[in-house]
């Protein structure tokens, strides 16, 4: 009875409102959160100065994890701009070059990380290229040990994670414009795969994901390389990266979350 009573306590607490995404880091786990309705965090240069607000661009997000993976834009025409409607803030992206990139490299391969849990909620507004939400790695096809969340040419929504090889799992087409929030959990060494959207799963498996770990990377949002290729169209609300699986209830209480930042009914 004990047992069953902690069960349903913790999900209660997860589930509840008061749930943050610093719990996800409280062992010291690697990774990332980036929140674009905390101003606090946001600034317009790259160096961390000038204050942001609502129609600024952005070129500085604090990443909130406790991690120091702040991620940035060092040119001042490739900046994303923080827009708010009905009380929900987000980084609009042109989809033309706006990209951000952490400064540094994530140092996963250093801690040895095999593990990794990919959330966003992103609305992609237009249709006919590959748009990127998030990667590790400039070029997760020619590198080992990344990730990357996207939405295709052909409209799917698709999350793939790699060791030294790669596995993909798409959805099906999606309208135009689509808001949505994803999970896409991963190990390398286990090996499995599963991919959320909206609180609902597109997909899982247990297929090889190679050998190895995730590599020393830098993250990119809205675009490849920090805006290079892949640009997306449309909205980021939030972003978190956690180098660990996380368990169902973490999942449901991170979609909630999110969902609560985009505006997006699970």
């Amino acid at each position: 009875m004990i047992g069953i009573g902690a069960t349903l306590f913790k999900r209660a607490v997860m589930g509840s409102r008061g749930f943050s995404p610093a719990s996800l880091f409280a062992n010291g786990e690697e990774g990332s959160w980036y929140d674009p309705s905390d101003l606090s965090t946001l600034f317009q240069n790259s160096d961390g100065t000038t204050a942001v607000a609502v129609g600024d661009p952005v070129g500085y997000m604090a990443d909130k994890s406790g991690n120091g993976n702040h991620i940035i834009q060092a040119t001042s025409t490739k900046r994303p701009v923080l827009r708010e409607s009905s009380g929900l803030y987000y980084l609009e992206f042109d989809g033309i070059d706006d990209g951000m990139r952490t400064g540094s490299n994530i140092p996963f391969g250093t801690n040895s990380v095999t593990e990794m849990s990919v959330f966003t909620a992103a609305e992609k507004e237009a249709s006919g290229s590959n748009q990127n939400f998030a990667e590790l790695s400039n070029n997760i096809g020619s590198s080992t040990g990344g990730f990357r969340l996207l939405c295709t040419t052909g409209d799917l929504l698709r999350s793939v994670h790699k060791g030294t090889t790669a596995d993909t799992i798409n959805s099906g087409a999606v309208a135009n414009p689509f808001k949505s929030v994803m999970s896409s959990v991963a190990s390398i060494s286990a090996p499995s795969h599963s991919f959320r959207s909206n609180g609902s799963s597109v997909g899982s498996n247990t297929n090889s994901l190679g050998t190895g770990t995730y590599q020393d990377h830098p993250l990119s949002i809205g675009s490849r390389a920090g805006g290079n290729s892949m640009n997306l169209t449309g909205k980021i609300f939030g972003t978190i990266v956690r180098g660990a699986i996380s368990t169902a209830e973490e999942i449901a209480a991170v979609e909630k979350y999110l969902a609560a930042k985009s505006g997006v009914t699970l």
